[in-house]
């Protein structure tokens, strides 16, 4: 009797030896496939700043918007009127308008104005763990049921730019310019030129 006792507890060591060793194999082996996701998503994320002169395509997504600081007679019908700081823009499509003598400029707005709605070609970006919204050149932060303008934060990455901007070389490096706000060309490791607000 003492004998068999014996042998029952030794099969059942051997079998609970058995379960750890195959829990603790699953759990490597799930360790490392989400270690390689991990690392995947790392690599799709990584860009590098390796362009010194630019593509000059970076307005390719707006060809079909007006061009940036250029001006026109009439504002798209359908614009509505947003105001800030006693001066009124033009609103319409992600694009606004300013008065000019007797016709109207398109221009970037001043922080603090609000919309009601984006274009549904906006995108979602994010810059030192702040997300915004960017469209045609501007940044907003969502602000209850309205979209704030904002200063371009610095690091945001975008895919396109609004025709209009300005190339500017300082120290060998080209930047497109748009106002005050300056950006560098970086190459993702898809190959895909992406735009980043760099400060100067």
């Amino acid at each position: 009797m003492k004998k068999f006792l014996i042998t029952i507890m030794l099969m059942t060591s051997g079998m609970y030896s058995s379960e750890l060793t195959t829990n603790s194999e699953a759990q490597v082996i799930a360790e490392r496939h989400v270690q390689r996701k991990k690392n995947k998503r790392i690599r799709r994320k990584t860009r590098r700043r390796v362009r010194r002169r630019v593509t000059r395509r970076a307005h390719f997504r707006y060809q079909h918007l007006p061009r940036y600081r250029s001006q026109v007679v009439v504002v798209p019908k359908g614009a509505v009127i947003v105001k800030r700081s006693g001066v009124s823009y033009h609103y319409h499509n992600g694009v606004y308008y300013r008065p000019l003598n007797s016709s109207f400029i398109v221009i970037r707005p001043a922080a603090g104005i609000r919309v009601a709605s984006l274009p549904t070609t906006r995108i979602r970006v994010t810059a030192r763990n702040q997300s915004y919204y960017y469209y045609y050149g501007i940044f907003y932060k969502e602000s209850g049921n309205e979209f704030e303008v904002v200063d371009a934060p610095e690091g945001a990455v975008v895919d396109a730019l609004p025709d209009g901007y300005e190339i500017a070389e300082i120290d060998g490096v080209e930047y497109y310019k748009l106002d005050d706000v300056y950006y560098q060309e970086i190459e993702t490791d898809t190959g895909d030129i992406e735009y980043e607000v760099v400060r100067v």
